[in-house]
């Protein structure tokens, strides 16, 4: 009998990737992928799923239009060589017209704000003057303290809402995607947020699976692919443009979905690979350098965006394991493919499109790969749905020390088993998925929520 390859091609258990934002780290997830698909223990294969954010959505679009891993570096190569970006002229002509006006009206400046600045201003000499940082320290503490409105005036008088425009990477993808968009029967899902109302936007090439009316607003059904879709996902808010996809301004995804599970999952996948930027802080003494507090800043923000989607996952796995539900399935979630901790992921590694930088995460990007295949590769949450139903129960109960009778946690994350609890149905169907339905329908695991019955009427689930 042949060694168990968990990522072969089982028509059943469609295989999804699900590919993190993460800026210039983006050509880690290209060495990944190198390594995923020519390894025999890998996927040899494109998934039947992949859903990005950010990067992550240029990499997706960049395999589901059949890109071999090293035309997918060359790309990125590219964007280091030839940068795709040109400053927003209307910023900056804004910006030097309002200093301009900002010196005429100084003469004009009330008296008793003269009077506070100058008291505020003595203070902060006699602080700072025999610092040796004392001059930088000292304007910047008056700036922030005493003339913070000249700030707000300034910022308030540009009138445009980013600093770079981004539209000759457009260019760029439609050489790589074809001319007309893409086409695919991989099932692709593209993460953004509406510049106007913050909501989540997810672009997808085929129609997600048990969609109720009420998520409609969360989906957006393209059968073709345009390169403004792909820049949509990537145009980081104030840093760079919006992209019109539409009747639609959209943003950078990552603000919200950085980690984009749930699509994969409404798409049909019933195996999931995550593929993030962040390394795996260790624990210990916190980092005394402003770089590394950054860094750790960023890596935070990524992070919990990915530890609220897997725990969501999780706890939806627990409720398809208590329901036995032919609708509800288990979800197998592998643990993430994720770099180690070194100087190449700095915090400026984000945005640093070198040639030698991207070469290095693409190289780091091989090695986690290589790592995780030698370990398995390991599977999150220890759920194996080719389990039958009480050998899950039952490990369940060996790998968690608290699990009740059904192999579920006595304190799951989630207090809404009780299908007979209208507000347990409104968190479960919100957070977890179709498991609850009303007279009028059902949700995916979309962030929408069902209607009420009518008072005293149980929710069937």
């Amino acid at each position: 009998m042949g060694p168990h390859r968990p990522l072969l091609f089982d028509p059943d258990r469609p295989l999804g990737l699900v590919l993190s934002g993460g800026g210039a780290r983006g050509a880690f997830q290209v060495g990944v992928w190198k390594i995923l698909k020519t390894d025999p223990r890998g996927f040899c294969r494109l998934p039947s799923v992949i859903s990005g954010t950010s990067a992550g959505a240029i990499n997706a679009a960049l395999l589901a239009a059949g890109l071999s891993p090293e035309a997918m570096l060359g790309f990125w190569l590219d964007l280091a060589d030839r940068p795709p970006v040109k400053a927003n002229a209307a910023f900056f002509a804004s910006l030097q017209a309002e200093l301009g006006r900002l010196l005429l009206r100084e003469p004009l400046r009330a008296f008793d704000r003269r009077i506070r600045e100058a008291r505020l201003f003595g203070g902060l000499l006699r602080k700072h003057a025999f610092r040796p940082s004392g001059i930088e320290s000292m304007a910047l503490e008056f700036l922030l303290t005493a003339r913070f409105d000249t700030v707000s005036d300034v910022l308030d008088a540009i009138r445009t809402r980013y600093l770079f425009d981004i539209s000759p990477l457009a260019e760029r993808l439609e050489a790589a995607l074809g001319r007309g968009g893409l086409r695919t029967e991989t099932r692709l899902a593209l993460n953004t947020v509406d510049a106007q109302t913050g909501a989540v936007i997810r672009i997808v090439n085929h129609r997600p699976h048990k969609r109720s009316e009420a998520s409609a607003r969360h989906y957006r059904y393209e059968p073709v692919i345009t390169p403004d879709m792909v820049l949509a996902s990537a145009a980081i808010p104030l840093l760079f443009n919006p992209v019109t996809v539409g009747e639609l301004e959209l943003w950078d995804g990552g603000l919200l979905v950085n980690t984009p599970m749930a699509p994969a999952v409404a798409l049909g996948a019933r195996r999931l690979v995550p593929v993030l930027v962040t390394p795996r802080r260790p624990g210990g003494k916190p980092e005394e350098r402003f770089g590394a507090a950054v860094e750790q800043l960023a890596d935070t923000f990524l992070e919990n965006a990915y530890n609220a989607d897997r725990k969501l996952l999780l706890e939806r796995n627990a409720l398809a394991l208590h329901l036995q539900s032919p609708t509800l399935r288990v979800v197998d979630l592998f643990e993430a493919i994720r770099p180690e901790t070194s100087r190449t992921f700095n915090a400026g590694s984000y945005l640093y499109f070198e040639r030698k930088a991207l070469l290095a995460m693409h190289e780091a990007g091989q090695r986690a790969a290589r790592a995780w295949l030698d370990r398995g590769p390991p599977q999150d949450g220890h759920e194996r749905d080719d389990l039958p139903i009480g050998k899950r129960r039952e490990q369940r109960r060996e790998t968690s020390p608290d699990a009740g009778p059904w192999g579920l946690s006595r304190r799951p994350p989630l207090q809404v088993i009780s299908p007979w609890c209208p507000l347990s149905c409104r968190l479960v169907t919100r957070f977890i998925g179709p498991s609850c339905r009303s007279r009028k329908g059902s949700s995916a695991w979309s962030g929408s929520i069902s209607p009420l019955p009518p008072r005293g009427q149980p929710f069937a689930c």
